[in-house]
């Protein structure tokens, strides 16, 4: 499994709208594909910048997704200027049940 970090340094005023649009496609889209297990979107207001933190089969099946599917994706999300991480995940902890 890999995490797909997206930075979105859109600024104070964009915040929001960036969350909205991130849930919307989300919910439309990604979601629905069987190499994706889950999101978590993470907002810093003291400089504007939102995260999504997307864990996936692998690297390439997010690329492979995002490309198959610009044309809906672009519209949406471009205009926030994305910037894309691709993590391995080294290790992982989990809190006491």
């Amino acid at each position: 499994m890999e995490v797909v970090l997206v930075e979105f340094p859109v600024g104070e005023d964009a915040v929001d709208d960036c969350v909205a649009a991130l849930k919307q496609i989300t919910k439309d889209l990604v979601m629905k594909q069987p190499e994706f297990f889950g999101n978590t979107i993470c907002i810093e207001r003291a400089t504007g910048t939102v995260f999504n933190a997307m864990r996936w089969e692998s690297a390439d099946a997010f690329v492979k997704f995002r490309d198959s599917n610009h044309d809906q994706i672009g519209p949406v999300l471009c205009k926030f200027n994305p910037k894309p991480h691709m993590l391995e995940i080294a290790g992982e902890y989990k809190g006491a049940d």
